[in-house]
C-alpha cells in the first residue's frame, strides 16, 4: 500500500478514535422530546448500597442528654465501591438532563433506586484455549471469561397528596471479555446501567397515567 494511502488511513482512525474517546460517559441512547413536570426527586442510595452489598457495619452509641436522659443513635458507615457511585451519578444524570423539567418541585416525588444486581463469570472459547496451550495464550492476553452483570431499576411516582401514582422498572444486561490484562468490569457495569435506564424511560414516556399529567402542566410534546 502506498503512503499516499497510508497516511488519510491512519489520520482517519485516530480521528474516529478521539471522538469516541471524547464522548461524555453519561451521554445515553435516548432523547426524551419532553419532560415530565418538576418534582422532587430522591435517589434512594441507602437501598442501592443494599442492592450491591456495600452496607458496612452498623453502629449505635449512647448519649446522656439534659436529665440524665440517654438518647439512642444510629449511624451506618458505607464501603466506597466504584460500582455504586456509577449507578449514583447515572440516575442523578437522567433525572436532570432526559426526565424532569426545572422548576420549583412541586409536581410531586419521584424515588429512582437499583433493586436489583448480579454480577457473574461464564466461561467461553478463550478458557479452551488456554488449557489446550497450557495457559500460553491466557498469559499472551486471550480473553479466558465473560462477565455478565444484569441490572434492575426502579421508578416510584408520588403526587403532590403523596399518593403512590405509579411504579415503572427497567432491566439491563451489559457484558465484557476478561483476559489477565483487562479485569476491570466497570464498562460492562456501565452498559448495564445504560440499558436499564432506557428500559425504564420508554415505560415510564408510555405511561398514560404520567401522560395526562405532563398534558395537565402544558408538558406535552409538539
Amino acid at each position: 500500500m502506498s503512503i499516499k494511502y497510508t497516511l488519510p488511513i491512519i489520520f482517519l482512525v485516530f480521528t474516529t478514535l478521539t471522538a469516541t474517546a471524547q464522548q461524555s460517559v453519561y451521554t445515553f441512547p435516548f432523547e426524551n422530546s419532553y419532560r415530565l413536570p418538576s418534582m422532587q426527586a430522591l435517589i434512594k442510595t441507602d437501598e442501592i448500597s443494599t442492592t450491591y452489598q456495600t452496607v458496612g457495619n452498623i453502629y449505635s452509641t449512647e448519649i446522656i442528654g439534659m436529665g440524665d436522659e440517654t438518647v439512642a443513635q444510629t449511624s451506618t458507615s458505607f464501603i466506597s465501591d466504584v460500582q455504586v457511585l456509577d449507578a449514583v451519578r447515572f440516575l442523578e444524570f437522567y433525572l436532570e438532563d432526559q426526565l424532569i423539567a426545572p422548576g420549583d418541585g412541586s409536581g410531586g416525588l419521584i424515588e429512582l433506586s437499583i433493586i436489583y444486581h448480579h454480577e457473574h463469570n461464564r466461561i467461553n472459547l478463550g478458557s479452551v484455549i488456554g488449557i489446550v496451550t497450557f495457559g500460553f495464550a491466557t498469559l499472551l492476553g486471550v480473553p479466558y471469561a465473560t462477565t455478565i452483570i444484569d441490572l434492575e431499576t426502579e421508578a416510584l411516582f408520588y403526587d403532590p397528596e403523596d399518593y403512590l401514582r405509579a411504579t415503572h422498572r427497567g432491566v439491563g444486561r451489559g457484558k465484557k471479555l476478561q483476559s489477565l490484562y483487562s479485569m476491570s468490569t466497570r464498562k460492562a457495569h456501565q452498559r448495564a446501567l445504560k440499558k436499564s435506564l432506557e428500559n425504564l424511560n420508554t415505560s415510564i414516556m408510555n405511561d398514560p397515567t404520567l401522560a395526562k399529567t405532563q398534558a395537565l402542566a402544558g408538558l406535552s410534546p409538539d
